[in-house]
Parts: structure tokens; C-alpha cells; sequence
């Protein structure tokens, strides 16, 4: 009785004008909690995925820190936009962004270790673990991921400018926004219906059914437009780098072809289906990136389109 008690007093004015505050409060939490971390609370963010060695953060040699200079300088960045940018080591081996380079608090740019990989022979494949668990070097995944582990100058390069071509845009403020425009829709369409359909004088149950109804269209707003925005993005910093050159294009679809075979190779020592055969990320109904596949092959047929005009030239 006292439960049943407390959920009608939402039915009532006051109440009413409660669930209004409180849901104006979430928007602005839901949108706070996606952007804080890339600007305010960057710095935390960047502790919190920085790779350490005997307790100490890694620091970035000059190997890698020429890399990134590389990346800066084939972007054509402007004084002022390489103030909004640094480097760090990052764990894992794959490249990592954070932060919203169009504010004052910057971006990052994670750079994984395996970058000062010159061949197969300076991995420390005593310090590599899988699942707590040391990798067989000898086994087929073994030689895969040994393989997709050590890139190319070019293609190191390749990587550390897509991150920051995407730290360049408005990526991070679009994907805030989506979660706290969704929940704005669920209360919104809910409210509506409910005063239009007087739902708060029929039974509680009615209203629960409104409420899930709301919630399910409101989810689904939100995959579709994340998952769409995260494609845009993926596809037009590709297409921003392959106006580049011959030689970015390639090194996009060398870099590219690295990361699937890596994936491959992790599904291989691990016998989980996380990754696709093909080394796509495994999605079970969304799509929240673009398919590494298809954007290896943008690089790829863009690189033998530019080969044949050379030779029909």
C-alpha cells in the first residue's frame, strides 16, 4: 500500500512537476557524463588507460614522438591546432583517442607500445599475456598476431593521423548529445501521451505499458544515431586521408589489413567469436563502427585505381 501510495503521487501536479526536474537533471547528467571525461576530466581519463612499466607511467621515446610529429606535419595542422593535441602510451596494442580538440582542454593521442616494434624479434613476448595467460608464439595465432604486431613507419604514421583527424571533429560532442536528445524523447512522448490520453487516471499497469513502448523507441533513436554517427565519422576521416596520396592510401590499406589479421589472430588463441573470421568486430544486431573490411578495401581499390591512371598515363 505504501509503494502504491508513493507511485501515485506522481500522478499528482506536484509530482508531475518532480518527474519534470528530475528528468531535466538526467538530460543534463546523461550529456555531462559522455563529454566530462574528454574535456574536464581528461587528465583522469588518461591515467586511467596510460600504460605503466615497474609502476612507472611509459614514457614516449623519441621514435614515437617523431611519429606523431609526422602525423601533425602530413595533416598540415596549423600552430594553433597542434596546441590541441599530445601523444602518451597507451596499454594494449591498438591506437586510441580521447578528448575534443575544439575545447580548451585538448585531445590525446594513444600510442601503443608495439609502435617501437622494428621487427618480430623486439617483441617481449614475456611481458605479452592473453587473458592472464602467455601466448604460444609457435602456434598459427601465435605467428598471425607476431606478424600484425610489427608495422611499418608509414603505416604507424597513417594510424596516429586518423586519430587526430577524428579528435579534429565534432564527434565527441554529437555522441553527448544523442544519449540525453533520446531521454529527451522518451519523457517528452510519454508526458504528451499521457495528457492527451489521460493515462494518469487509468491504471498503473496502462501506464507501465506506455512507458516500456516509449523506452524501446527511445532506445532504438540512440543505437541508430550513435551507431550512424561513429560510421560517418570512420568513413570521412578515411576519405580525408586518402586525398592525401598514393602513399597514405596505401599505408591505409597495409595499416588496415594489420588490424584484421591481429584480430584474426586473437581469435584464433582465445576460441571466442568476439572478432568475425575475417577479423570484423562481431556484432550481434548493431553496427557501431564501419566494417575494418570495407575500409580496407576503400584503400585498397582507391590505391589500384591510382595505379592504373599511372599506367594508362
Amino acid at each position: 500500500m505504501l509503494r502504491k501510495a508513493r507511485l501515485s503521487y506522481f500522478v499528482t501536479e506536484p509530482g508531475q512537476r518532480l518527474a519534470l526536474y528530475g528528468s531535466g537533471c538526467l538530460t543534463v547528467g546523461l550529456f555531462a557524463a559522455n563529454f566530462l571525461p574528454h574535456t574536464i576530466g581528461i587528465g583522469y581519463y588518461k591515467e586511467f588507460i596510460q600504460a605503466f612499466r615497474d609502476g612507472k607511467q611509459r614514457e614516449l621515446s623519441e621514435k614515437l614522438r617523431y611519429r606523431f610529429e609526422r602525423a601533425v606535419k602530413l595533416l598540415n595542422l596549423s600552430t594553433f591546432e597542434k596546441k590541441f593535441v599530445s601523444p602518451f602510451v597507451v596499454i594494449g596494442f591498438d591506437v586510441f583517442n580521447a578528448g575534443y580538440m575544439k575545447s580548451r582542454f585538448g585531445g590525446i593521442v594513444g600510442i601503443p607500445i608495439n609502435f617501437e616494434y622494428g621487427s618480430a624479434a623486439d617483441i617481449e613476448k614475456s611481458e605479452v599475456v592473453l587473458c592472464d595467460q602467455k601466448i604460444n608464439w609457435s602456434s598459427e595465432g601465435g605467428k598471425l598476431l607476431e606478424e600484425s604486431l610489427v608495422l611499418s613507419e608509414d603505416e604507424q604514421v597513417f594510424g596516429i593521423a586518423r586519430e587526430i583527424l577524428i579528435l579534429n571533429t565534432h564527434k565527441k560532442l554529437i555522441q553527448s548529445i544523442i544519449p540525453a536528445a533520446s531521454w529527451m524523447f522518451v519523457y517528452g512522448t510519454a508526458a504528451t501521451m499521457n495528457a492527451r490520453g489521460n493515462f494518469y487516471a487509468r491504471p498503473l499497469s496502462l501506464r507501465l505499458v506506455l512507458y516500456a513502448i516509449c523506452s524501446a523507441f527511445g532506445y532504438g533513436i540512440y543505437s541508430f544515431a550513435t551507431d550512424m554517427c561513429e560510421i560517418h565519422y570512420d568513413s570521412d576521416v578515411d576519405k580525408q586521408l586518402a586525398v592525401l596520396g598514393p602513399d597514405v592510401i596505401d599505408a591505409g590499406a597495409r595499416f588496415y589489413d594489420k588490424i584484421l589479421k591481429k584480430n584474426v589472430a586473437l581469435r584464433k588463441l582465445t576460441g571466442e567469436n568476439y572478432y568475425t573470421a575475417k577479423g570484423n568486430i562481431n556484432y550481434m544486431i548493431r553496427q557501431k563502427t564501419a566494417p575494418l573490411t570495407m575500409r580496407k578495401e576503400f584503400f585498397v581499390s582507391g590505391y589500384k585505381e591510382f595505379i592504373a591512371k599511372e599506367e594508362s598515363s
